[in-house]
């Protein structure tokens, strides 16, 4: 949870202890055992993740219970080329949920029968290349699709024609950097930063 008490729980404060260990080099203020069991309880049935145990799949909730398991060293990258039926997560079936949220005009949407939306192209398609799935994504369509999102006065907006937000706009770049595009910083997708990146710690 974001504060001590009376506030929600789920996946997204999963990942931000997650990343917050990773970045600092220091575990002890998580159980990772418990997050991980966490993290599990919330695979759905159709093989996303929703944010809490029981809620609907959310491309957002996935990216985070993946690079959570990541970051936290549960799982190893490129879990295709490994042996699947040692995982502790179903990976053939987040695959497929996950390859079929790229919809026809070439983005991501976060759940079934929704607009797709800039963000998700990073959000999916950081998990499909943790997964070492990447290649599976239709890059050139979904290069057209964030294309028709990037805004004349600059940025990204959450969908063709609107206006463009900061929100999107850093999803935007970090999807193209995931797509490898010429002059474009590589990205650590699990802890969705740039590796040139400096990192300070104020004492």
């Amino acid at each position: 949870m974001p504060i001590h008490t009376e506030a929600e729980t789920d996946l997204w404060f999963v990942y931000c202890a997650a990343v917050i260990s990773s970045l600092s080099d220091d575990w002890s203020g998580m159980d990772n055992e418990k997050a991980k069991d966490y993290i599990l309880s919330c695979q759905s049935y159709d093989g996303g993740f929703g944010l809490i145990p029981g809620q609907e799949s959310h491309g957002g909730a996935t990216y985070c219970a993946v690079a959570s398991l990541r970051l936290i060293g549960f799982i190893e990258a490129d879990l295709l080329s490994l042996s699947q039926s040692s995982s502790m997560i179903d990976v053939q079936l987040l695959l497929d949920w996950c390859l079929q949220r790229q919809a026809v005009d070439g983005g991501f949407q976060g759940r079934p029968n929704k607009t797709s939306d800039t963000c998700y192209a990073f959000w999916i398609g950081g998990v499909l290349r943790i997964l070492g799935a990447d290649e599976f994504i239709d890059e050139t369509a979904l290069r057209e699709f964030l294309l028709t999102c990037q805004s004349k006065y600059g940025g990204f907006s959450k969908f063709p024609g609107e206006f463009p937000d900061l929100y999107h706009s850093y999803y935007g770049f970090t999807a193209f950097s995931n797509l490898k595009e010429a002059d474009v910083n590589s990205l650590s997708v699990e802890l969705g930063i740039t590796y040139k990146c400096d990192v300070m710690f104020w004492v």
